[in-house]
């Protein structure tokens, strides 16, 4: 009878070890904890974006005003030169990619992006500051960008501020307290070796260490059976 109950435990823990990792798999690939000092001022900084190979950052001063548009220019990011604005009539912001000919010329013309928030709401090819406070999640607002023509990805977009200090997202972008960031190539959802890793060795971002170990409790004491077994099994062999 003991021989069979150790087989149902080590049965139990192959399955509950195949099963947390199937699980760990279909965590949302930005679902982070607060961590042991939540930050609720500014939730997002630019330099912790990791998962994009690569991002633009900026605000309201490091773009040129023409009459009623506040523009930048940026190169190569994603194998695009973009553009991004803000129309103040409507407080809307816009990007766009520029369009070449022969793969050097450009004439103007613009392949302008779509904005589809975390919701799946497609705000066209503008957002508003109205709908940045709508869409906004722990002080940040997050959006997929697809080619409005192609359909085709463009990166994603963030667009955060100050929550104890701004009351909406047109306060922040009046006090150039907006900030916008633009990233491209998103590979954390493959990344899901290293989150066990994460789990496993106390080392989640922004998770509480106590947090962490009840996390890794239940897979390590499911290791340590397995590893037990299987080391006294095969003792009476080797003898």
């Amino acid at each position: 009878m003991a021989d069979s109950n150790e087989m149902y435990g080590f049965v139990f823990a192959v399955l509950f070890l195949i099963f947390f990792a199937g699980f760990t798999s279909m965590v949302p690939v930005d679902l982070q904890g607060q961590g042991s000092n939540p930050d609720i001022v500014i939730p997002v900084d630019p330099s912790l974006f990791t998962d994009w190979t690569a991002y633009e950052d900026y605000q309201k001063s490091d773009m040129t005003l023409l009459g009623n548009y506040y523009f930048l220019y940026y190169n190569a990011l994603g194998s695009y030169d973009w553009r991004v604005g803000h129309t103040t009539t409507t407080e809307e912001f816009d990007l766009a990619a520029k369009i070449y000919y022969g793969g050097f010329l450009w004439l103007g013309g613009l392949d302008s992006v779509e904005f589809i928030s975390m919701n799946g709401t497609n705000h066209g090819t503008s957002v508003s500051l109205t709908d940045i406070d709508n869409d906004l999640e722990e002080g940040a607002s997050k959006y997929n960008l697809i080619f409005s023509i192609s359909g085709n990805d463009a990166g994603d977009f963030i667009f955060y501020y100050n929550t104890t200090t701004y009351a909406s997202a047109s306060s922040a972008w009046t006090n150039n307290g907006l900030f916008l960031v633009h990233g491209v190539g998103f590979t954390a959802n493959t990344d899901i070796v290293s989150l066990l890793f994460g789990i496993l060795f106390l080392q989640l971002p922004d998770v509480p260490i106590g947090i962490n170990l009840l996390l890794a409790s239940a897979p390590w004491a499911s290791v340590i059976y397995i590893l037990w077994f299987l080391v006294t099994k095969s003792l009476p062999l080797l003898g």
